[in-house]
């Protein structure tokens, strides 16, 4: 993808919406215990982009609690359907995270680094190249 094609995040009932533009600065999983709650799975898979780089549409209901880290989480979700779309993090400020699963893109990049590699289900496994942290930096 070039730096300015756009490519569109989006939730169940399409109402809530993320075009970003330009490839994301880290794609990533986690397995901490609030993102495998958070996403009802044993993983989230996420791209990180500059807030700059990110235009929502739609209305949202945001949800602010601490992760894992002791830093907050807070997810912009459809109040329709429910689907978390996009995020912010205190970790990382003027960046919004996308649920890289929202693009519904089969060619999406593969996530570099598995957070929380300790908490991971014993199933899972990662390709060999993919780094993993036993937590999260600080």
């Amino acid at each position: 993808m070039s730096a300015s094609a756009a490519r569109k995040a989006a939730c169940g009932c399409g109402r809530l919406s993320a075009t970003v533009r330009g490839e994301p600065m880290e794609v990533y999983a986690c397995s901490c215990l609030d993102c495998q709650r958070y996403s009802g799975s044993s993983f989230t898979y996420c791209a990180l982009y500059p807030e700059n780089a990110v235009a929502i549409a739609g209305d949202s209901k945001t949800w602010r609690h601490l992760g894992d880290s002791g830093r907050w989480v807070e997810s912009g979700f459809c109040p329709t359907c429910g689907v978390s779309v996009i995020f912010r993090m205190q970790a990382v400020p003027n960046v919004v995270g996308v649920s890289a699963g929202c693009f519904a893109d089969p060619h999406f990049g593969k996530p570099t680094r598995l957070y929380w590699a300790s908490r991971q289900h014993d199933w899972l496994s990662f390709p060999e190249d993919v780094e993993r942290l036993a937590t999260q930096p600080e």
